[in-house]
């Protein structure tokens, strides 16, 4: 690209005082020097004699991103009028944004200071930054801007080019584009996974984004191609995002022959990577399957710990690029198990000592033979036995361990004193109406016994639970009303990595919650699995809370 660093490696700070500070922004002395030779060569003076600090402090917040030659060489022929339209997909924090959308946009608007570039984003605010920074970038070089027009949101160059950025469904007024950048345009799972929320935006893509690209020139042009070019960078979420819907569109009659630098998280085999359409140009992957992406970063080791945590659903989408439809693979047979103990109530004690008892209901009904189910969940958080892995007994002895002792197990390895940290006891659905919940709930906590009495009573606060709250706060102890966030199957979502790693076990008699689990979200019944999942976060979250710790106590092992 441009001779010109892009970025500095230190910045001075109070330079009209009697005591300078200086930042050292990169470890590398010799580019250090080269910088200072270039920025102040021509002024030997600038320091006299003053007391210099020398600043090593933003060393350590440094953010360690790959060398994406593959990503910069497709970058260079963008800019070079060779490519008009390119896919990067990419796993998260791994600097794909200061490549694409911070440093590229400087570099284009510096080569063409006629034309635009326009950035979009989830958010307004986010492209508004990624718009700061890519000003920044372009200033820092020494390249002026228009001044009348230096907002970081729409800013010039006295040729009258620029760069505008808005959140994706906003407005892009009264200019177009010659360069457009679409950087994560889903804010997260909610967005991903909503079907209606996928389709708002690309009806915005289609109406507002596309129309604002510029045509292609009249007679020749130095461009090389039809019309703006387009660049989509984002981590997948779902197999039918924007990319998948742009690449669906390669199958009609109009393909606009994409090309495609797909970057999983740990190289993969021929055999297991996606398929794209036969329109679009693959890069090929430098790696040989099994090497990390990013292993300054990311080592392999961590990604295999991630691996666990995040669960096989979001470990494809997120790290591997290759979303999978959701359906039979949100909780999988595999992943159930089992363990001894007669279900509640039942007896006069708790077979097992349990940290916290919760019960967690899903209420449903309208009156009548019209009522749905109504479901209700007993569980148990089993007493801490994270003590018993090697890494927390290093911990506490201050000591370090090799990275390879600290990955969390994988579900076939059992740890020591069971494979799971949170029991269902009992599961139960009915068809009851208001009259048949609050009487239903009475009978049933009276009947469990010493050891199983729930210290929450978790009812959901939308549509009948505050009648319900109401009518039972005065006489259940322990009653909360809990507000869930987003929606089932993102609940879902959230404890499918514990079951597959072995963090929840299910006692007899729990067969029809199980059922549920394996059908979902295409069963006839959610009731079960509603109940199951908001106890289990609750008791994953909150609980910890209630016991005056400051952050949420992981279930999973994390270093």
């Amino acid at each position: 690209m441009s001779q010109e660093p892009l970025f500095h490696t230190y910045e001075i700070k109070s330079a009209s005082l009697s005591l300078v500070s200086f930042l050292l922004k990169s470890a590398d002395l010799a580019s250090v020097q080269a910088d200072v030779a270039r920025r102040l060569g021509a002024t030997p003076g600038f320091f006299d004699q003053d007391p210099v600090v020398i600043d090593l402090t933003p060393l350590g917040s440094l953010n360690t991103a790959p060398d994406f030659p593959a990503l910069i060489a497709l970058l260079q022929r963008v800019a070079d009028g060779e490519l008009n339209r390119l896919i990067v997909c990419c796993p998260p924090r791994l600097g794909k944004s200061l490549l694409v959308s911070k440093l590229f946009p400087a570099y284009w608007v510096s080569r063409y200071p006629t034309r635009f570039c326009a950035i979009a984003s989830y958010s307004a605010e986010l492209a508004y930054a990624h718009s700061r920074e890519a000003r920044h970038y372009y200033r820092a070089v020494g390249h002026p801007l228009s001044k009348d027009s230096t907002a970081v949101g729409n800013w010039l160059t006295p040729e009258r080019g620029g760069c505008i950025a808005a959140g994706v469904r906003g407005p892009f007024t009264g200019k177009g584009y010659a360069l457009g950048i679409i950087d994560d345009p889903y804010k997260g799972p909610e967005d991903a996974n909503s079907a209606g929320q996928r389709q708002k935006l690309i009806e915005w893509f289609q109406s507002v984004w596309l129309t604002r690209a510029e045509p292609a020139p009249q007679g020749p042009s130095r461009w090389g191609f039809a019309g703006a070019a387009q660049v989509v960078v984002l981590t997948r979420w779902h197999q039918d995002d924007l990319i998948g819907w742009l690449l669906e569109q390669e199958s009609g009659d109009a393909p606009q022959r994409w090309q495609v630098l797909n970057l999983p998280a740990i190289a993969e085999p021929p055999q297991q990577q996606i398929k794209f359409p036969a329109t679009c140009t693959i890069e090929p992957d430098w790696r040989q399957p099994g090497e990390p992406l990013c292993p300054e970063r990311f080592p392999l080791v961590e990604l295999e710990q991630i691996r666990i945590r995040a669960g096989s659903y979001w470990w494809n989408a997120l790290y591997q690029q290759r979303p999978s439809p959701a359906e039979g693979l949100l909780f999988q047979r595999a992943w159930i198990r089992t363990t001894a103990g007669t279900p509640a109530p039942a007896g006069r004690a708790a077979q097992r000592p349990f940290a916290a008892v919760v019960l967690s209901c899903d209420l449903s009904f309208k009156g009548g033979a019209e009522n749905d189910y109504c479901g209700f969940c007993l569980l148990g958080l089993l007493p801490d036995q994270e003590a018993h892995h090697p890494a927390a007994k290093a911990k506490e002895r201050g000591e370090q361990l090799h990275p390879s002792a600290a990955r969390v197990r994988s579900p076939a390895e059992p740890h020591e004193g069971g494979v799971h940290r949170i029991e269902v006891i009992w599961s139960q659905h009915h068809r009851l109406d208001l009259p048949g919940v609050v009487n239903f709930l009475g009978q049933t906590l009276a009947s469990l016994g010493r050891g199983l009495s729930p210290g929450a009573v978790l009812i959901e606060d939308a549509a009948n639970g505050p009648a319900v709250c109401q009518l039972l706060q005065r006489q259940i102890p322990g009653l909360i009303a809990v507000r869930p966030t987003g929606s089932k199957v993102s609940r879902a979502h959230a404890v499918a990595p514990l079951m597959e790693a072995g963090q929840l076990a299910f006692r007899s008699g729990n067969e029809a919650l199980i059922s549920e689990l394996l059908g979902f979200p295409n069963g006839a019944h959610d009731d079960l699995v509603d109940a199951f999942c908001q106890g289990v976060i609750w008791l994953q979250t909150q609980h910890w809370r209630s016991q005056g710790k400051a952050t949420p106590r992981p279930l999973l092992f994390s270093r």
